[in-house]
């Protein structure tokens, strides 16, 4: 499990070379308060959204196995929400 924050470049190139990966979406500080999964191939987190000007600045990036990033979410207090687009 790889975490990303204010680094786009690698974020992007993690997806890149990880197409059956997942991504754990929270705060910039990984928090209990907001946790999404998303397969890799999302376009919520491979495409910056309208107004963002980074992938990996308010929000970091957990990235790795699904069952990875749902042990973290449980360690870090709560189940992740999944994404309604992709999973």
């Amino acid at each position: 499990m790889l975490l990303y924050v204010d680094d786009d470049a690698s974020y992007l190139g993690w997806l890149a070379g990880h197409p059956d990966g997942f991504v754990l979406n929270t705060t910039r500080k990984p928090s209990a308060s907001y946790l999404m999964l998303h397969r890799s191939t999302c376009w919520t987190i491979n495409r910056l959204q309208p107004q963002a000007t980074a992938f990996t600045g308010e929000y970091s990036k957990l990235c790795g196995s699904r069952a990875e990033l749902e042990s973290e979410a449980r360690r870090l207090g709560r189940s992740a929400d999944c994404c309604g687009h992709c999973l």
